[in-house]
């Protein structure tokens, strides 16, 4: 556990119309996984990347005719840092069960036969399971448990791919010798 972090808050206020620049704003702040401080002032720990995503998101929030500041902060009560963390792990940790539960739907589907377009299918779903997995791990600020278990469970998939490729190469030899 960090024994304390800076942290970068945003405080925005965008207008009600167009609600489009609303909800602009808050799947920006969800894409890069910040939590809310209070309401209109979303937090993030203080790395290059995320002042960087909260500058460019206050120009674009000023560009849409809202007001918004940046601000560095330190929490003074360990507890309430502590309680913001793991609201970051929560986070991670919800975005790392649904992949992890994927994993597993994908492992059980491709312990059953397989044939050449499954696999394709397959592939394709892991790759978008991949890409999700960069960017919930871009913004796991705090090093979630279930990392780990998420790159376990795409090892096991390489390896039912690699077993399933197997199987088909030897069911290929086998049809070629069958003349």
């Amino acid at each position: 556990m960090l024994d304390s972090c800076r942290w970068i808050a945003l405080g925005y206020n965008v207008p009600i119309e167009p609600s489009r620049n609303r909800v602009y704003v808050w799947r920006k702040l969800k894409e890069f996984g910040a939590e809310y401080f209070r309401p209109g002032v979303a937090i993030l720990p203080n790395t290059k990347d995320s002042r960087s995503q909260f500058q460019a998101l206050a120009a674009k929030i000023r560009e849409m005719g809202g007001d918004s500041t940046l601000v560095e902060l330190r929490f003074v009560e360990q507890k309430d840092e502590s309680a913001m963390i793991d609201r970051f792990r929560r986070q991670s940790e919800a975005e790392y069960q649904e992949l992890l539960e994927d994993c597993r739907n994908v492992l059980a589907a491709l312990k059953k036969q397989v044939t050449l377009s499954s696999m394709e299918r397959y592939a394709d779903e892991v790759k978008k399971m991949m890409r999700q997995y960069r960017k919930v791990k871009s913004r796991d600020y705090f090093a979630a448990e279930l990392s780990k278990d998420i790159e376990y469970g795409f090892s096991q998939i390489i390896e039912a791919f690699r077993g399933a490729a197997t199987d088909f190469s030897t069911q290929l030899r086998r049809a070629l010798e069958k003349k």
